[in-house]
């Protein structure tokens, strides 16, 4: 016997495009910071150099511009892989996994509270990039908050309730 396919509702399906929005906001901010990096590479290096300093290391200077790259190209790595894992479950979200709804409202809170304090420490950026990455941080905070909200709502919380017995389940 063949279980028929149940559509997510419009709640539902809103709430996967928001945070598909949220994904490709946090992959803008990442090749942002990464673009911020490079740029500013002399800054970078430089803090690095002086923090390698107070705890009586010595590191060549070619030693540390390596670090402060490689630390770059690493970031961009996790968050490639952040990004992809987060497609995964915005994708089990729209089959109605209880998990993923409840992991990405831990996410979409913790992002809430990332955007608000960008939002009030904007007087503290020293870059261009770092005004980029703060406003992108506030969007995404938006984005989550009306997944999250889209998420709670009635229709929205009947669709994540396992089907009782004998019911056809969603596939």
């Amino acid at each position: 016997m063949a279980v028929a396919a149940v559509n997510p509702p419009a709640d539902i399906v809103t709430a996967r495009q928001l945070w598909w929005g949220v994904i490709g906001l946090g992959l803008v901010q990442l090749f942002v910071s990464l673009a911020d990096t490079l740029l500013n590479r002399e800054r970078f290096t430089a803090e690095f150099q002086e923090r390698m300093q107070t705890a009586d290391q010595q590191f060549a200077p070619a030693t540390i511009d390596l670090f402060v790259t490689m630390g770059a190209v690493l970031g961009v790595v996790f968050g490639a892989l952040i990004a992809a894992l987060g497609i995964v479950v915005v994708h089990q979200l729209g089959k109605g996994k209880m998990w993923a709804r409840t992991l990405l409202t831990f996410v979409g809170i913790w992002l809430v509270i990332m955007g608000v304090a960008a939002l009030f420490s904007i007087g503290a950026v020293e870059s261009a990039g770092q005004v980029l990455s703060g406003a992108v941080s506030i969007l995404q905070a938006v984005l989550a908050g009306g997944a999250i909200y889209l998420c709670q709502r009635p229709e929205a919380v009947k669709w994540f309730m396992p089907p009782g017995p004998g019911t056809p389940g969603k596939l």
